[in-house]
């Protein structure tokens, strides 16, 4: 990236983000600080009213607002491309929202880029997995807003084994992981960090309670062992099955597959039921076997016992 290429970008930076470090851009771009604090030098010379200070990073001063940028066509279909994923993958507010962002978008760029997206928009296509069940219509704006402002939520919550609570909890983060997204959160009934599958809550109440803690970060939590609301399973199978039921497999919490020099397939998930994937396992009984843990032979042993035959 030439200079003139990498002081755009910056002051792009300077106006979408609250600060600016130049110890994170030097990273960015591959140059050092000196280099940073230069092209600092060059916008407040140009005119740009920045704030800085060292060690915590740049800004702009409060209320300066500087023209819209033009987006590029590349930019124009990545932003596509998004709105594709969070129609079919999110609940039906925040894609509302993220419609009229795009509108916005649409708004800004030249008559010609606008045919160009408009052209696109039938090749791109996402599509919903044949399990992925519809949540609430504004669960995602009602949990990241009760992050923002630190309140308790609560929440009606199905587990996998159809078993219903009310759950007052701290929320932490959201994340997605195909098919379903899930809640962090500190739960008050378990006295620890949990995860919620959306699509298994039924009702959400922000109340005015205020968090009684301060909570790690969800990258930081994802690092750590587990919640204790799951539980490892491995298990061995062949590649057609694993390829046939793949989409099944990663609604059941699968995490992991390698392949063995047998040619089959080692599968770790992290289950919510072992119950679920016990009958899964008996379902395909000539092609997968449980490497551990025992309690999944057990049950597999307890309905085949409960049969009828």
């Amino acid at each position: 990236m030439n200079r003139i290429d990498r002081i755009s970008t910056l002051l792009v930076q300077l106006q979408s983000r609250p600060i600016v470090k130049a110890s994170e851009m030097a990273a960015r771009f591959g140059v050092s600080l000196r280099t940073i604090y230069r092209d600092m030098n060059t916008l407040a010379e140009a005119g740009v009213p920045i704030c800085g200070n060292s060690g915590v990073g740049y800004s702009l001063v409060e209320g300066y607002r500087l023209p819209s940028l033009m987006f590029t066509k590349e930019e124009a279909i990545a932003f596509l491309t998004a709105e594709k994923i969070i129609e079919q993958l999110t609940d039906s507010q925040n894609s509302k929202y993220f419609r009229q962002g795009m509108d916005k978008i649409r708004a800004a760029l030249r008559a010609v880029d606008k045919q160009y997206l408009h052209n696109m928009g039938d090749s791109i296509a996402v599509y919903k997995s044949r399990n992925t069940r519809e949540s609430l219509p504004n669960l995602l704006q009602m949990i990241l807003n009760s992050i923002n402002e630190k309140l308790i939520i609560e929440i009606d919550y199905t587990n996998a084994d159809d078993n219903k609570t009310r759950r007052s909890l701290e929320a932490v983060g959201i994340c997605y992981s195909h098919p379903s997204w899930y809640l962090t959160a500190w739960c008050h009934l378990r006295k620890e960090y949990r995860m919620f599958r959306l699509d298994r809550i039924s009702n959400i109440r922000t109340t005015t309670d205020k968090h009684t803690k301060i909570h790690p970060t969800l990258e930081s939590l994802a690092g750590t062992d587990a919640p204790q609301c799951l539980t490892e399973v491995v298990l061995r199978t062949s590649k057609e099955v694993a390829r046939y039921n793949a989409d099944r497999c990663f609604f059941m919490g699968l995490i992991n597959e390698n392949e063995l020099t047998d040619g089959g397939i080692e599968q770790t998930y992290m289950a919510y039921s072992l119950e679920v994937l016990a009958r899964w396992v008996l379902a395909n009984a000539d092609t997968t076997t449980v490497v551990h843990p025992v309690e999944i032979k057990d049950i597999i042993k307890q309905i085949i016992q409960n049969l009828d035959v």
